[in-house]
């Protein structure tokens, strides 16, 4: 005897749905690849940058992530296909490490969340401190990402010290330079092909022997120490504001894929709940059959 209509309808929707995080797992896992023997990419300076060393490790999470789906849908595959208990057993088991996972993880980001900000800022900071300027790629990196997001420095806004200030007051950057100094680099510049624009922005005299930026952080309640050429907040604060503002799209990744895996798990359930029906009904009939 086969599965009921009702059963038949929960093996394709697990089918389907495994068949695609299968797709899922090979794009991830093809990226992932893709990302650890490119080491030259963005965003694994901004990795580098951010945290030490988390870029090394980001390439192989992907892949080991990629790993995980795969396995998992191949077993929900499989054992809606062919029925296996075992096979959709592990799977249960399997997603239901994946939910308790997510769910720690966002419990323990949350709790710790002003330590990780604080270590990543101490990162940021060590940085541009000590390698802008000196490590081709770091600067790449920074100059990348100050230009993009339209921000200098690390964080706060245009009265911070560790904002565009922090070039002048931490940097060996700054430290080495010969002659007339510049205050910030040509990425903190709004307009750094416009010669005299980039002359003001940097700090360099101009043809009025007037200097911009200021000797200090521009405060809002004097108009002569602001510069308009220049980007004052910083670019972790810069990242914080898009993260907060688009914060609704990871809740709702997070809400999704964790439906997802409790819809995984409750099919797997109903799935070995109806096959071992199925077993039982099969058995009875045999031995029915035998009787008469």
């Amino acid at each position: 005897m086969g599965l009921t209509r009702c059963g038949k309808i929960v093996k394709y929707i697990m089918f389907a749905l495994n068949f695609l995080m299968f797709l899922g797992g090979i794009g991830l896992l093809a990226y992932g690849s893709y990302i650890k023997n490119n080491n030259g990419l963005p965003i694994l300076g901004i990795l580098t940058i951010i945290l030490e060393y988390v870029h090394l490790s980001f390439p192989w999470l992907l892949i080991m992530a990629a790993i995980i789906c795969i396995l998992v849908s191949f077993l929900g595959c499989c054992g809606a296909v062919k029925k296996f208990r075992g096979m959709l057993t592990m799977h249960f088991l399997l997603l239901l490490a994946m939910f308790i996972g997510v769910i720690v993880s966002g419990v323990l980001g949350y709790q710790y969340k002003q330590t990780i900000e604080s270590a990543i800022v101490s990162q940021m900071e060590a940085s541009l401190n000590s390698s802008y300027g000196v490590d081709d790629y770091v600067t790449r990196t920074w100059d990348t990402l100050q230009s993009t997001l339209r921000c200098c420095g690390v964080e706060g806004d245009e009265n911070s010290t560790n904002s565009w200030s922090f070039y002048k007051t931490s940097t060996d950057w700054f430290k080495s330079q010969r002659g007339d100094p510049r205050y910030v680099p040509n990425s903190c510049c709004r307009y750094p092909g416009d010669l005299y624009n980039l002359t003001n922005c940097v700090g360099l005299r101009d043809r009025d022997r007037r200097q911009a930026p200021a000797g200090g952080p521009p405060v809002l309640h004097v108009p002569s120490m602001r510069n308009d050429q220049l980007f004052t907040k910083g670019c972790w604060t810069t990242l914080l504001n898009i993260v907060n503002n688009k914060i609704w799209i990871g809740m709702v990744m997070i809400t999704l894929s964790t439906s997802l895996m409790l819809i995984g798990m409750i099919l797997s359930v109903c799935l070995c709940k109806r096959i071992e029906e199925q077993i039982y009904e099969d058995e009875e009939e045999r031995f029915q059959n035998l009787a008469m």
